[in-house]
């Protein structure tokens, strides 16, 4: 077969990483920002989330190939090429990205659990902080790589995208309104918080910093296999960009389809919280749509937990050089989430809230990544396209102007 073929069968080999990526545009934060867009605004939004998913396969591609070119992730690469005090900064803001992805992970889980099994939250959060401990006992029992792990979040992907061709099958949307969705529009400045909490809970920063990191396992075992030559990182660059692209589409058609069941079903009730949503989805399609939200609710916070642990585990090392266990990282990350629900804050509004702020941290990923992906002594043949460099910076110019705005307009009215 000529190098440059195509094959199902090798591309098999590679699928994996995008859909580790894939959960953190899936987690809770992406469930509590789509059903108050769909609820508040119909399918108003539903363009916010189409141009964000298109938006991040760009931003993950260019992600898995910074990992793949230099064998390093972006933290790894911050330590060795900036100064000291922007490393410190960055690896500040990366931590505290980090904190608020745990909290809507564990938080959703917790609902879910409390929604599913009839718990009260804080119960719901215990459960949910010993079953983000088993899945890190999977990977922790699979030491020699990570397909293991990409398979289980495969598994519990799949959960959650069957769910949600329940719920659009009970929900039978009108065509038109979708088409509506659409057209660009933002109806009010309140529309605008919510965008933004979109593009915060879309463009997920922990997973540009994961995706780089992740691809080295196959690399590692193709530069042994093969040699470390252009030819084979390009091979390499090429499925995993497939994979990126099947796996984010699948969770693009997830968000959409959360924000077109809300739209359907919770318009003009007033109703924004999950835990409303799931009474008012047995109300209207029966209790079965219910048990399907919960069920994949639960397994959207677990696996994205789970990959939230790794990226801030990588982040760490990358930053400090400290490789610290991640037992140890998923305990200190558990306790902020515990402390939100016992002390009582609503749980879908402190979602809401730390995608916004996930929004904010973008930037400290984002101009790095374009930082070093624009040099050719890095790169190599690599490199950014002219083209590929102006869209990102495009992209970053845009979060910063929306961030801006939301400040101004949350402080100044």
């Amino acid at each position: 077969m000529s190098n440059n073929a195509f094959s199902i069968r090798e591309l098999a080999r590679y699928i994996g990483p995008g859909f580790l990526i894939s959960v953190a545009y899936m987690d809770p934060g992406n469930w509590a920002t789509n059903i108050s867009g769909g609820a508040k605004y119909g399918t108003a939004l539903l363009w916010v989330i189409v141009l964000a998913s298109i938006v991040a396969m760009g931003i993950q591609i260019v992600a898995a190939k910074l990992g793949i070119a230099t064998g390093k992730g972006i933290a790894a690469l911050c330590r060795e090429r900036l100064p000291r005090p922007v490393v410190y900064v960055l690896w500040a803001a990366a931590e505290l990205a980090m904190i608020a992805t745990d909290m809507a992970e564990i938080i959703g889980a917790a609902i879910g659990f409390s929604l599913v099994f009839g718990l009260p939250l804080w119960a719901g959060a215990v459960l949910a902080g010993i079953s983000s401990f088993a899945l890190l006992g999977v990977r922790s029992a699979y030491r020699r790589g990570f397909r293991a792990i990409e398979f289980a979040i495969m598994a519990l992907v799949g959960v959650i995208a069957l769910a949600f061709v329940f719920e659009v099958a009970l929900a039978k949307p009108d065509p038109a309104n979708v088409a509506l969705g659409l057209a660009p529009s933002i109806p009010n400045a309140g529309a605008l918080y919510v965008a933004i909490g979109i593009l915060g809970a879309t463009v997920m920063p922990h997973s540009v910093y994961l995706h780089p990191y992740i691809v080295q396992d196959r690399r590692s075992r193709l530069v042994a296999e093969s040699g470390d030559t252009e030819a084979v990182h390009r091979r390499h660059f090429r499925y995993e960009s497939i994979d990126t692209i099947v796996a984010l589409f699948g969770a693009m058609f997830v968000n959409a389809a959360m924000l077109v069941v809300a739209a359907a079903a919770l318009t003009g009730t007033g109703i924004e919280t999950l835990e409303e949503a799931y009474v008012t989805l047995a109300g209207v399609f029966g209790a079965n749509a219910s048990l399907a939200f919960g069920i994949a609710l639960i397994a959207a916070g677990l696996s994205s937990s789970l990959v939230a642990t790794m990226a801030g585990q990588t982040v760490m090392d990358g930053f400090l050089d400290w490789n610290v266990s991640v037992w140890t990282r998923r305990s200190v990350t558990l306790v902020p989430s515990l402390a939100v629900v016992i002390a009582g804050f609503d749980p879908t509004s402190v979602l809401v809230a730390s995608q916004v702020a996930l929004s904010f941290e973008l930037p400290f990923v984002l101009i790095p990544l374009l930082y070093f992906t624009r040099e050719e002594g890095l790169m190599g043949s690599f490199v950014n396209r002219t083209s590929t460099t102006s869209v990102l910076s495009l992209v970053v110019a845009v979060i910063v102007a929306l961030n801006g705005w939301l400040l101004y307009t949350t402080l100044f009215g």
